[in-house]
């Protein structure tokens, strides 16, 4: 479903993301973790065009996006992985003058072009999926933190992505709204969603993920399986950082 091949980011002379290989299967679960500026979220916001690589190639689900690309086809080819894949991320980005119902609605009337009838009985469907039925007429306002994240993930399913993007979804919550978020990923997973998710949450990263990326200094510094990575990290980098969060 991704693929990457050398790829690279830089910001001006400073290099984000240094010539980063991997590939990743459908219906795979992958959590990428590590410390902060290590460049995880940009290689995120890389997969689906939000920043620009700078060398090297991404495909996902066989859009192919060349750094060398002119930017009439780059343009052509993000559309295309956009129209494959929903993203999340730390903020809810909700419209603050529209119901739950009506953000969900959205993208299903301006982009898949429904009518609104059409679009509300989806939408409904999607606001019940992730536990928001009685939520349905309400602003976003009125919502808590971990409410106006899963109203994201409906709006985000509404496209019926084949790849799910999540940018540390729980970052901007109260701890206790947290588990609400990750129950409906996990649900998301279970159903066989293929999912790259940044995280600082631990735990969900060793429960539900197939597959653990720890990233440091712009590099994949390991690329293994939860229980592996968790219990026998092979580098010297990741034993640090887990050291230093099992501090907590």
């Amino acid at each position: 479903m991704i693929q990457a091949n050398d790829l690279s980011k830089s910001f001006d002379q400073h290099e984000v993301l240094k010539n980063i290989s991997l590939k990743i299967p459908a219906h795979q679960v992958v959590a990428v973790i590590g410390p902060s500026g290590s460049g995880k979220s940009t290689f995120l916001r890389c997969l689906n065009g939000l920043e620009m690589i700078t060398g090297g190639t991404i495909s996902v689900n066989d859009h192919l996006l060349q750094a060398t690309d002119n930017k009439k086809l780059r343009q052509k080819t993000i559309h295309a992985i956009r129209q494959d894949t929903g993203m999340v991320f730390q903020q809810f980005n909700l419209y603050p003058h529209k119901t739950v119902i009506e953000n969900v609605m959205e993208a299903l009337i301006v982009v898949k072009k429904q009518s609104k009838e059409q679009a509300r009985v989806i939408a409904s469907q999607l606001i019940m999926r992730v536990g928001l039925q009685e939520k349905e007429e309400v602003y976003p306002s009125k919502l808590s933190g971990g409410q106006q994240q899963r109203v994201a993930i409906a709006r985000a399913l509404a496209m019926e992505p084949k790849i799910m993007l999540f940018d540390e979804p729980t970052s901007a919550l109260d701890p206790e709204l947290v588990g609400e978020v990750l129950k409906v990923m996990k649900e998301l997973a279970d159903e066989g969603m293929t999912m790259v998710i940044v995280t600082h949450e631990m735990k969900f990263a060793q429960d539900v993920a197939d597959r653990i990326l720890f990233m440091a200094d712009g590099q994949i510094v390991e690329d293994s399986e939860p229980r592996k990575f968790f219990e026998q990290p092979s580098t010297e980098r990741a034993q640090r950082f887990l050291a230093k969060v099992n501090e907590f």
